[in-house]
């Protein structure tokens, strides 16, 4: 059985990182409880940053659950190329069950995979 973690590797780790992401995305998918931004990835491994404000999700408890299912879910997920991703959660997204909200994510990066390889596919 394959080991799930978190490695430094699958991190965005500085805000250069995020703001690279921001300001080059080539694909989002969004729903009513996220928003995920990608970009191609110059390493080997695709990476992860998580944004959850406070001001959408205002108890910590409710914040590190949403990263902690995040952060699960990215582990699994197999994209086809290297990504630099960034996760930014929404207002409304801590009233999900974390079943639904695991069910929302992998349904999500399922449909980042999809885009991405379709838009590759084109180029």
């Amino acid at each position: 059985m394959p080991i799930f973690s978190f490695k430094k590797t699958q991190r965005l780790l500085n805000a250069s990182d995020y703001k690279q992401v921001f300001d080059h995305n080539r694909v989002k998918v969004a729903n009513s409880s996220l928003l995920i931004l990608a970009k191609p990835a110059d390493g080997t491994s695709s990476r992860l940053g998580l944004v959850v404000a406070k001001k959408n999700i205002p108890t910590a408890v409710q914040r590190n659950r949403i990263k902690r299912v995040a952060r699960e879910t990215f582990r699994k997920a197999q994209f086809n190329r290297p990504l630099d991703i960034v996760f930014l959660a929404r207002q409304g997204a801590d009233s999900q069950s974390v079943q639904k909200l695991t069910g929302i994510l992998e349904k999500s990066w399922a449909k980042l995979d999809e885009r991405c390889k379709m838009l590759y596919q084109n180029a």
